[in-house]
């Protein structure tokens, strides 16, 4: 007798322990993402300015013990309901010898997508801005702000000049950019002044938002804190700032006008993912299109009936009535539920998805932080929880003891990217 075809589209948070706990000998499981391996998003600043390899920041869905999982390098570019067939694009350089679309066929899917980079339609953002979505953009980011110090190096350079090469500008003022604000502040008062100490004192970073306040979904009183902390290390805030256009050396506001910098690292939030466009699913009637759900995770059609053996998870995905932020904790414990559901012998859930709210996190630098919750911390020990924390994000104890040991070397001997 043949196993039913389960699919997965995306390899994020929600899908990952689909791809690892599906019981196999139940299933064919089939993946199609156009990344291969988990990004473990919490820790991409951190490997970006090197406290550990930039691979440890990722978690890969092929392994050894589960040969019988299949993955597609794919977009999946359209979803029949109906017919249960997905069509999809290969995410490969040489697309003239693998030829074009393809088609999937499947007994039940799991929707998990994931979100696109919003950059709410800023002129010139996605040609010249960094991201931190993914460790290919940790290395890139890694790699830019090297080129920058080296430029900056040169002989000759005139004063005005070397502050616009030496200026960080950062968009976004949530827990992404606040993380890697307070990593590259690190990076660059811990580290690699002592590389580059001609320009000690000339490197200055500026935080970019267009609310009046950062971290803006921690409760007041931790925002006005990472607010006064960032102050103190000399990192320039403008909040309520509308960047209007980007150039490849400046980006332009409505309140300052021309704002040169020699790195634009951009993490704002999340946009619907281009798949949804063509799915005939319920979908919220304001905000960000979603996929909603019931409460057991099932799609619903436009008219609200559940589409059977059809599931969406992730940042994608909103369960109707009950909404819930796109946070990688939400996406995860999704996944979680349904693996546990679908591998029980009728395959399908009995009891509806309850999510658990943990503690939100946010480092400011200099073993300084934050933690929102039922109890606030601040300082030294937000620092801790959110650097154990980092250790928690990762699935497997072979990287929770890579990224320990690496700890321990950079505080040793310092950064790869900066040896003592």
């Amino acid at each position: 007798m043949s196993k039913p075809t389960l699919a997965i589209i995306g390899s994020g948070w929600g899908a990952f322990p689909l791809t690892q706990q599906l019981n196999l000998t139940r299933y064919n499981v089939t993946v199609i993402s156009p990344v291969r391996t988990l990004q473990y998003t919490p820790l991409l600043a951190s490997a970006a300015c090197g406290l550990f390899d930039l691979r440890l920041a990722e978690e890969p869905i092929r392994r050894q013990h589960r040969a019988g999982l299949n993955y597609y390098k794919a977009t999946a570019e359209s979803v029949d309901l109906d017919k249960r067939i997905i069509t999809c694009k290969p995410s490969v350089e040489d697309l003239e010898r693998v030829g074009g679309l393809f088609e999937v066929k499947y007994d039940k899917v799991v929707l998990a997508p994931g979100c696109d980079i919003q950059t709410f339609g800023t002129p010139g953002a996605t040609e010249h801005a960094l991201f931190l979505r993914t460790t290919t953009d940790a290395r890139i980011l890694q790699q830019r702000l090297l080129q920058m110090m080296d430029a900056a190096s040169l002989p000759g350079i005139p004063e005005d000049k070397l502050k616009e090469i030496l200026h960080i500008r950062i968009v976004g003022g949530g827990a992404i950019g606040i993380e890697a604000t307070a990593e590259l502040y690190d990076l660059w008062h811990q580290s690699m002044r002592h590389l580059y100490p001609h320009l000690d004192g000339k490197v200055q970073i500026t935080v970019h938002d267009v609310a009046p306040q950062l971290l803006s979904t921690f409760d007041e009183s931790l925002s006005q804190y990472a607010m006064n902390s960032l102050k103190e290390k000399k990192v320039e805030m403008k909040t309520s700032s509308h960047i209007e256009r980007v150039e490849e050396d400046a980006i332009f506001t409505k309140e300052d006008g021309r704002l040169p910098y020699g790195l634009l690292l951009w993490a704002t939030g999340n946009k619907a993912s281009s798949l949804l466009d063509q799915l005939d699913v319920k979908k919220p009637e304001h905000g960000m299109p979603r996929i909603l759900t019931d409460k057991y995770l099932r799609a619903l059609r436009p008219d609200g009936s559940p589409i059977e053996d059809t599931f969406a998870i992730g940042d994608a995905a909103d369960i109707e009535g009950h909404s819930l932020p796109t946070l990688a904790e939400v996406a995860l414990q999704k996944g979680e539920y349904l693996v546990r559901e679908i591998n029980k012998a009728d395959a399908l859930p009995r009891s509806p998805f309850e999510y658990t709210q943990g503690a939100s996190l946010a480092y400011l630098g200099r073993h300084d932080g934050v933690r929102d919750g039922k109890n606030e911390w601040t300082g030294e020990s937000a620092w801790l929880a959110w650097r154990s924390g980092s250790l928690g994000w990762t699935r497997s104890w072979r990287r929770k003891v890579m990224i320990s040991i690496s700890w321990m070397f950079v505080w040793l001997n310092g950064r790869d990217i900066a040896r003592k």
